[in-house]
């Protein structure tokens, strides 16, 4: 079978490189966003204070980046091991979550290639963000190749872990869901 062939080949590194690339891309992303729209507010962004921003908004990207890959890798994980019989070692797993970091990092290379040929106005930048077709699509482009990275992880719970299609669906499903209630909950009731 393919995923048994695919298996063998996988290893931590590519696992790691991918997300370290997917990482960059989104952080170099969002770095051309802010430093258009700041230099088009007149701001200098070339002052020392602009660039220390910048580089540490840029390590928190990358940071958040793997934070968000362990941690939702590791609530799948232990989600398809409550609901199936099979065991798997989470450092078995967690590189096959990492490979499909590719669809994602794919979006944001899209991404920012198109970002790049918008010419931004100098006024309603915000309404532009909001009614240009061109950020639209950039918009669907990141959100459609990051839900892949989350739909992709069903099918390698199922074959990895031995359980149904449900199971593996809610083994995605079931946290996913649980972290947006939770921040619903606390966004109404607690801020």
């Amino acid at each position: 079978m393919i995923f048994k062939k695919i298996q063998k080949n996988i290893s931590q590194f590519w696992a790691v490189g991918i997300i370290l690339i997917y990482s960059l891309l989104m952080a170099e992303y969002f770095n051309s966003v802010t430093k258009e729209v700041t230099s088009i507010q007149g701001l200098d962004t070339s002052s020392s204070i602009y660039l220390y921003i910048a580089s540490f908004n840029y390590f928190i990207v990358i940071l958040t980046s793997f934070a968000v890959w362990l941690i939702s890798s590791f609530l799948f994980h232990m989600f398809a091991i409550l609901l199936g019989d099979n065991e798997v070692k989470f450092k078995e797993f967690i590189k096959y979550t990492g490979v499909i970091y590719i669809f994602p990092a794919i979006g944001f290379a899209f991404a920012l290639y198109l970002f790049e040929a918008i010419k931004l106005p100098k006024d309603n930048t915000l309404e532009f963000f909001k009614v240009n077709k061109s950020m639209i699509a950039i918009g669907w482009i990141i959100n459609i190749s990051s839900s892949l990275a989350f739909i992709l992880a069903v099918p390698i719970i199922k074959y990895l872990y031995h359980i149904n299609w449900l199971k593996s669906f809610g083994a995605v499903v079931i946290p996913i869901a649980s972290i947006y209630l939770l921040g619903q909950f606390f966004s109404e009731f607690v801020l």
